[in-house]
């Protein structure tokens, strides 16, 4: 656990999983289900929006992106 957190890393990461697949609230919900712990949706949110995301870098130049079968080109 982090130093004067209440909640473990498990916990903070299956916060993390049902947070990003549905709503805040349904998460609340189905974590209070899951493990027995309620923790509300607007701790949930305060949880998400605090946290340090890394994103991924790409190895290779992207010269364009599919977005639900079509093609969006990207100009530099």
């Amino acid at each position: 656990m982090q130093p004067y957190s209440r909640r473990s890393r498990l916990l903070e990461k299956c916060c993390f999983l049902l947070s990003a697949s549905e709503s805040y609230q349904n998460a609340s919900v189905d974590l209070a289900t899951l493990t027995g712990v309620k923790v509300t949706h607007s701790s949930l949110h305060r949880l998400v929006q605090r946290q340090e995301f890394s994103y991924p870098q790409a190895k290779l130049a992207i010269a364009q992106v599919s977005i639900d079968g079509g093609k969006v080109r990207l100009r530099y």
